[in-house]
């Protein structure tokens, strides 16, 4: 497993933490779900 590390503004960070408690969940989790829905929603390149 890799460690990630990331710097956000004050205001971003709010907004996960405001995300995470109203969710009940860990700020990994949550960036997680999001990395690995960048996966699923970005466009196929042709011939990959």
């Amino acid at each position: 497993m890799k460690k990630l590390t990331i710097r956000c503004s004050d205001e971003e960070y709010k907004i996960l933490v405001e995300y995470c408690k109203e969710t009940d969940r860990t700020q990994n989790d949550v960036l997680r779900e999001l990395i690995r829905k960048l996966k699923k929603s970005r466009p196929r390149r042709a011939g990959l």
